[in-house]
């Protein structure tokens, strides 16, 4: 009887219809989409439960009409990836007799960085045909994009400061043109001065000063200081700062918080040199520090960056340019993410390997930057 049973179920096996689906544990798979990243490329493949004696051949097809059966498998509201913006580039693979796993198929994605990152799309990749039976709960894989989390983790600098080793100061040396930026959260002033970065008594972005109020942005100079009532900074709110100068064209300043426009002046202080490496507390380009370490930024800080060129207000407003920037950009020539999220190093992202580091341990925050509703 024992002999039978097993008969029978070998029988059951030998039997079943064999058919083909998008070897995955998961049918769906995210793109994330960011400004600095234009192309993806992703590959997929097919399988079956047990060889066949001859090859078996499987096309794939762009389906845009399965998104409807995503959204309502994952309540979402997901629209169709846009033509133009993706292509299969072998549809068609096979398995070979006697295996059970194709080639790879390839679907390459371009144009991803002009995409809205607020939405969710979605392009189903499907098994079209197959010259054997298709598994249809296998049949489809799903690939999502949306907008990514281009910051994840920032360092808290409260009664801490940052010093910059310039292994390579010539990048940042006599800066006749300069943009600098920066991303911070204030968490409270209560004193008088708060410093972003700088150098003390040459060239220094801070917040407050004797005669103006704890929360007012200012660039204080060797030639004197520049604020307005216009330059305040909130608290316990992500505020991007980023500030221009042009020694050519009369020591033009331009201001701008979040992307607007607040100050614009004049300073003449020549060409900027701040590739000055610390020698005590005092002097050389700190960031969250200046004179004393009674000044410092209590709160958040990250994308840190040093131009060599005045960048425009279109560029300070592109898409997503507060949160991330591509590191080899044009006269970028220092770019402290601050994103490592343990430790004290901080790289600079340039390659010009003017690294950082902080003077105390540094409390790790995390955070989602732009943040999403």
């Amino acid at each position: 009887m024992l002999g039978i049973t097993l008969a029978a179920c070998s029988d059951d096996v030998e039997n079943f219809d064999n058919k083909v689906y998008v070897q995955a544990s998961d049918k769906t798979s995210t793109v994330l989409l960011k400004s600095t990243v234009p192309t993806a490329e992703v590959s997929l493949q097919v399988a079956m439960a047990r060889p066949q004696d001859n090859d078996v051949t499987v096309t794939f097809k762009a389906d845009p009409s399965k998104v409807s059966v995503y959204n309502t498998f994952y309540g979402a509201e997901a629209e169709a990836l846009p033509e133009g913006h993706y292509a299969i580039a072998n549809p068609e693979v096979s398995i070979k007799a006697g295996g059970v796993t194709s080639d790879d198929v390839t679907v390459n994605f371009t144009g991803l960085n002009t995409l809205d990152s607020e939405k969710i799309y979605v392009l189903p990749v499907t098994i079209e045909k197959a010259s054997i039976g298709v598994l249809e709960s296998g049949s489809t894989m799903y690939y999502v994009f949306k907008g990514a989390a281009l910051i994840n983790t920032v360092p808290n600098l409260t009664k801490n400061l940052v010093w910059v080793q310039w292994d390579n100061p010539s990048v940042a040396s006599d800066l006749r043109k300069l943009t600098a930026e920066a991303l911070i959260r204030v968490d409270k002033f209560g004193k008088m001065l708060t410093s972003v970065m700088g150098i003390e008594g040459y060239f220094l972005i801070r917040i407050g000063d004797a005669g103006i109020p704890e929360n007012q942005l200012q660039l204080a100079t060797r030639n004197g200081n520049l604020s307005n009532a216009d330059l305040v900074i909130p608290t316990n709110e992500w505020t991007h700062i980023a500030l221009t100068y042009d020694a050519d064209n009369g020591g033009e300043v331009v201001i701008y918080i979040n992307g607007k426009e607040m100050l614009r002046d004049t300073k003449d202080c020549g060409g900027i040199n701040w590739a000055q490496t610390r020698t005590d507390e005092g002097n050389g380009f700190w960031i969250g520090h200046s004179y004393n370490r009674d000044r410092w930024l209590e709160g958040n800080i990250c994308e840190v960056r040093v131009w060599n060129r005045v960048l425009s207000k279109d560029e300070i407003n592109s898409n997503d340019h507060f949160y991330e920037v591509n590191p080899q950009s044009d006269g970028l020539v220092s770019y402290w993410r601050f994103n490592e999220g343990a430790g004290t190093s901080i790289l600079d992202h340039t390659g010009n390997g003017n690294n950082a580091t902080a003077v105390e341990a540094i409390t790790w925050n995390a955070v989602e930057l732009p943040a999403k509703n």
